[in-house]
């Protein structure tokens, strides 16, 4: 399988789906608790919470960093189906998210601000963002010659 394009300027991917993940979790945990803790009011505590998050935060800076950006629910849905060989379609709103070569033969809905755009993956998307393949805006056409004010000279 040879992907051409985009993903060959931009091949590298985070090996670990599990670290990745955990680590995605910690930081929405951690960054909960730094909220919780400034309604309390404890300088202590937010100093204490903030560090952590951090630090934390550094980790998976560096996992991420110059890589291709996978939703990592999107992405652990498609690992789950593609173990099961299942073939259902996939709501997401990330239209960030870069198409690995995992993504290739399903079918994902991106949202475009008002509905869900069904996007079957093929081999040519990989290294392309779902966004680009549902457009937010619609065309309606160009106006007629007989609307437009024509200037006389």
């Amino acid at each position: 399988m040879g992907f051409k394009g985009a993903w060959n300027k931009r091949n590298r991917i985070i090996e670990d789906l599990d670290s990745f993940y955990r680590l995605y979790k910690r930081i929405h945990r951690l960054h909960k608790k730094v909220r919780e803790a400034q309604k309390k009011g404890d300088p202590a505590l937010i100093e204490q919470r903030i560090k952590r998050y951090e630090e934390t935060y550094e980790q998976f800076r560096d996992l991420v960093n110059k890589k291709a950006w996978v939703h990592p629910k999107l992405w652990k849905k498609i690992k789950q189906m593609n173990e099961t060989g299942d073939r259902k379609v996939i709501k997401t709103y990330s239209r960030s998210t870069t198409i690995i070569p995992e993504f290739v033969g399903h079918t994902i809905a991106v949202h475009n601000g008002k509905t869900f755009v069904p996007v079957y993956i093929t081999q040519e998307m990989v290294g392309h963002k779902l966004g680009e393949f549902a457009p937010t805006r619609t065309f309606r056409g160009h106006p007629e010659k007989s609307a437009k004010v024509v200037k006389k000279k």
